[in-house]
């Protein structure tokens, strides 16, 4: 029974939501002087202003325990005021981290707690989405933001493009994921997922993710893709080339951009160890790492491995550890604060990175050799050979003997780690990334205005120096 019960409370959701989607539309006619009144007070009091909302879920307890340093990063010199804001958080919280950097989480409204209860997904999430727009645009309007970012092209970014359409303020949308990779990797879709739980809808999902997707991407101020092949997905989007800018990743614990050797922390274990950090999720295939681990054990005796991370699968990993005839030389940390993490990744002696972004960046930034699997983004900087070691994708007997190779050869898999220590302090230099950030802000607070085009010609994108600037975007560099 349950199936068919399943199957008619989709359908009822399907229903509902399209006359909560009719409704929503009525609702935002009828608020037309509202936002009309709100984008006239956007216009005279924030335009130009140089503060940044970041609109970005998140769970306060998780970063109170991962330590608010984490967070610093997304501070620019360019900027005086940044915010995190969760317009559908479980909390009420405004959190100073710094003068200049706070934590906003509003709570969403009971109702629609229940009416997801229910089981009313769709409805609920046509309900949240409005009420998230016109949450943001108030905050805007009240706290004179300037500019709008999202950092994660789903929801985030299609919350700001909506936004933008209200009070017409600067929105810039960061690329870290590429859909169409994630979407075979998973065998599902991966962005919109409720798309795909729609009767009838579910046969359009694949194209309405894919608008849905590319919609905030072709209107936004800026586009910024944190590697190549996320440029490139983003163009493949829709984005615009004169919009697009590359901008690595950089708001990671500033202890990897300042490492030492000489000025570590003590080490956190006696054993080497192999080190695995990331989110405890099927793309991050922290099982690989296990059975690699597993099969390479008998030969490296003394080795430890240490996983850091939590997630959807932390159970299903907890259980396959407590399996593994090796259980005793596998520990399991979950997660960790940004010094426990810095710590660990500085002492490693090697780090598996399958699938990775940050952990990638922070063990190269050590020195650590890494072994890495060639997918994605890898290459850019783990040139095999040379300044880490590229397996196949999903091969874990190249992954186990690539772990065997490097403790058995250790001095020229540390010389290989140092090339990669000088690769990443130039490719993740902090100052380099920040500079060009604080120009891309720069930039899209001058073309708020169409009548102030900071460029004379053409129409340079972020990642070129334009041939002259105008006099207030060289006042705003002095």
């Amino acid at each position: 029974m349950k199936n068919p019960l399943e199957s008619l409370l989709r359908c009822i959701d399907c229903v509902v939501a399209v006359a909560v989607a009719i409704l929503c539309f009525f609702f935002h006619v009828l608020s037309m002087p509202w936002v009309l009144n709100k984008r006239k007070l956007w216009f005279s009091t924030a335009k130009g202003n140089r503060k940044v909302l970041i609109v970005h879920c998140f769970n306060v307890q998780k970063l109170q325990k991962k330590g608010y340093e984490f967070l610093l990063p997304f501070r620019n010199h360019r900027i005086n005021w940044v915010g995190l804001f969760d317009p559908v958080n479980s909390l009420n919280e405004n959190i100073r981290v710094r003068d200049d950097l706070f934590l906003v989480a509003r709570k969403l409204p009971k109702i629609l707690e229940y009416v997801s209860a229910m089981g009313l997904k769709a409805t609920s999430t046509i309900f949240r989405e409005f009420y998230s727009i016109h949450k943001i645009a108030d905050f805007c309007v009240k706290e004179k933001v300037g500019i709008l970012r999202a950092q994660k092209h789903e929801y985030p970014a299609l919350r700001i493009y909506l936004v933008s359409c209200l009070i017409k303020i600067p929105f810039i949308v960061d690329i870290n994921g590429n859909y169409e990779l994630l979407h075979r990797l998973n065998g599902k879709l991966y962005y919109f997922r409720a798309l795909s739980k729609i009767p009838f809808f579910r046969i359009f999902a694949p194209i309405l993710t894919k608008w849905l997707l590319g919609l905030p991407l072709k209107h936004a101020t800026f586009v910024l893709g944190r590697n190549k092949n996320n440029y490139e997905h983003a163009f493949a989007l829709g984005a615009a080339v004169d919009k697009m800018s590359l901008l690595r990743v950089s708001n990671f614990n500033q202890a990897f951009n300042n490492y030492d050797p000489d000025k570590l922390p003590p080490p956190p274990m006696d054993n080497p160890y192999v080190l695995f950090v990331g989110r405890l999720v099927l793309i991050k295939f922290p099982f690989d790492v296990i059975d690699a681990f597993e099969i390479a054990a008998a030969n490296l005796p003394d080795y430890r491995l240490v996983m850091i991370g939590d997630g959807a699968l932390r159970k299903e990993v907890v259980q396959r550890i407590e399996s593994s005839a090796f259980k005793d030389r596998i520990v399991f940390l979950g997660p960790c604060s940004s010094n426990s993490v810095f710590s660990y990744t500085a002492h490693a002696k090697i780090a598996v990175c399958p699938f990775s972004g940050y952990t990638l960046a922070e063990s190269m930034l050590c020195g650590v050799p890494v072994i890495a699997y060639d997918i994605e983004n890898h290459s850019e900087v783990v040139i095999d050979g040379y300044t880490g070691f590229l397996v196949p994708f999903r091969n874990i007997k190249a992954l186990s003997k690539a772990i065997v190779s490097v403790a058995n050869d250790y001095e020229k898999a540390k010389l290989l780690g140092l090339r990669g220590q000088e690769l990443a302090r130039v490719v993740y230099d902090k100052d380099t990334i920040m500079e060009k950030e604080g120009m891309v802000y720069l930039q899209a607070l001058e073309l708020s205005s169409p009548d102030d085009n900071p460029f004379t010609i053409g129409n340079s994108s972020p990642h070129e120096m334009p041939y002259k600037l105008s006099p207030t975007l060289l006042e705003n560099l002095k």
